[in-house]
């Protein structure tokens, strides 16, 4: 059953093979086009400097602190022995020891680089969406430009049957004037139609491309929308709505920020410090080196830094409603997806079965009545437009159910890359 769902996530017009970019109107894919946008997105760029930003935190919350060297001269042995002049009298090495603090600050710094890492992931499941969006609004308005271009040949067919009887090649019927003019009517709102096409056309291209960072003189090509059919078993999108990568994320945002309390508790008391010190010192009469050992310790006499820990405990308690809330939300918008992509199919299927091929068929129908002269001209102008108009809406209807298709993806946390992987294990990771 999961693979009759992971298939309809994949998106329009997938392949296997990666397509070549060029200049020369390549046949961009869905799964091409993510490929390209996250190769040259600045928002993964950021992702990735993010990633590298917590691999630093990680390797200096792992780092013991360096020693302190310190040296002593003064002129304490020349008063001392009668001989005057200055000496080193002491040479120290003190080191901090941070016990039971780097251990923490480690699992706080493993958690939040983990995070990061999870949100690349849904940087880049955003930026899928975004794709898919222009990629699917540039499919519309490629259909609605060969849409119209067949209107316009619609129409001029009706125009060459009027020249050819008006020049006597093809008797078909009387054209009153009145029906002449309707008749260009139909031809110029066909035109206009056709640069409003264009004009569409050409800004979901501009669009597409500037997202794909393209050549704005280049030329794309996409598939031509395609039916969309819906995923059958809800359960399994549930099941991949738990490793959704911003919920990744936010559970290890709560790991971090419950390392953090440990972390600040540990951080109530500066580290004991260990110093081995050699001196220099006049005793009976003449000088002698002294060597010993300190530990230097903070007692807590007037702040014992509850307020971080404190502030601690109030971020975890802020991460775990955070976390609560994005669940919650995810899981509304993954049924709400759901049901209206099966609402759209069933649109989409209804337009297709009842009223465009009937609307087809009326068309032929209308359009030979005409030529024959049992119908008038209001009979095929309404035919005419009743046809495209339904051409048009399901054309509307299929682009819908993709982007609702799309919306379903980002909302399952379900990548165009991670999905294919799932299907090839056939189970949810």
């Amino acid at each position: 059953m999961y693979k009759q769902v992971i298939p309809l996530l994949l998106g329009a017009g997938l392949s296997v093979t990666t397509t070549a970019w060029s200049q020369t109107a390549p046949d961009w894919t869905l799964n091409a086009s993510v490929q390209r946008a996250v190769e040259v997105a600045p928002e993964i760029k950021t992702a990735d400097a993010e990633i590298g930003i917590q691999q630093g935190k990680q390797q200096e919350a792992d780092a013991w602190p360096n020693p302190t060297v310190s040296m002593q001269v003064d002129d304490k042995l020349g008063i001392d022995d009668g001989r005057g002049g200055y000496d080193v009298t002491e040479l120290a090495i003190s080191q901090p020891l941070p016990f039971g603090r780097l251990g923490n600050q480690r699992k706080q710094a493993q958690a939040a680089l983990a995070s990061a890492t999870s949100m690349r992931s849904q940087q880049q499941l955003l930026l899928e969406y975004q794709v898919a969006h222009r990629f699917h609004m540039l499919q519309l308005a490629q259909a609605k430009l060969d849409l119209a271009k067949q209107r316009l040949q619609e129409a001029e067919r009706y125009q060459r049957s009027h020249r050819k009887q008006a020049n006597g090649d093809q008797l078909v019927r009387y054209l009153t004037p009145l029906e002449s003019m309707r008749m260009d009517i139909v031809l110029q709102t066909a035109k206009q139609s056709m640069d409003m096409a264009e004009g569409e056309f050409t800004e979901a291209a501009a669009s597409f491309k500037s997202l794909l960072n393209l050549p704005f003189e280049s030329t794309v090509q996409v598939p031509a929308l395609s039916t969309v059919m819906a995923p059958h078993d809800f359960a399994l999108l549930e099941k991949a709505l738990g490793n959704h990568p911003l919920l990744t994320a936010d559970k290890q945002s709560v790991a971090a920020a419950d390392a953090g309390i440990a972390v600040a508790k540990s951080k109530r008391f500066n580290d004991p410090t260990l110093t081995l010190f050699r001196q220099k010192d006049y005793l009976a009469n003449r000088r002698d080196d002294v060597t010993g050992v300190m530990l230097s310790v903070q007692i807590p006499l007037w702040n014992n830094n509850k307020g971080q820990v404190t502030q601690a405990r109030y971020m975890l308690q802020q991460a775990q409603a955070e976390l609560e809330l994005k669940q919650r939300q995810l899981s509304i918008n993954l049924h709400k997806n759901y049901l209206h992509l099966g609402h759209l199919i069933e649109q989409a299927e209804h337009y297709r079965t009842k009223l465009l091929q009937p609307a087809s068929n009326v068309l032929k129908l209308t359009r030979r009545g005409f030529e024959s002269g049992s119908l008038n001209i209001l009979n095929l102008i309404d035919a005419n437009n009743t046809y495209f108009d339904t051409q048009l809406r399901y054309y509307e209807l299929l682009e819908e159910s993709w982007l609702e298709l799309a919306e379903l993806r980002k909302s399952a946390g379900l990548s165009l890359q991670n999905t294919q992987s799932v299907l090839q294990s056939g189970e949810v990771k």
